[in-house]
């Protein structure tokens, strides 16, 4: 009895329904996105990653000019050094972090 309610609780779970509600919705990004914005433009950089929701990873930028949101092309050579300078940073900072922590 348990397995056959197992069963059915994983074959519920699976089902896709159209016009379920999910928290994040779909994707943000309805076309492929732009493919370079200058720097000193950007207010703000969100990278959303692939989810149930949506199965592509996104880059919303957002503009210092009137808070407006940009998608970016995450094909494109400027995205792909966006993201490889954000690990960056995020690497550094988790290193400047433990040394704090391990001098005290």
């Amino acid at each position: 009895m348990r397995s056959a309610a197992f069963i059915l609780l994983a074959c519920l779970l699976s089902v896709n329904v159209n016009g379920m509600v999910i928290p994040r919705g779909r994707c943000q990004c309805m076309d492929t996105g732009i493919d370079f914005i200058r720097p000193k433009l950007i207010e703000k950089i969100e990278v959303l990653s692939p989810s149930l929701s949506c199965e592509h990873l996104e880059i919303i930028v957002t503009l210092k000019e009137g808070g407006e949101q940009k998608c970016l092309n995450t094909h494109s050579h400027f995205a792909k050094n966006l993201i490889k300078n954000m690990e960056k940073d995020k690497r550094s900072n988790a290193r400047r972090d433990e040394k704090k922590h391990s001098v005290h």
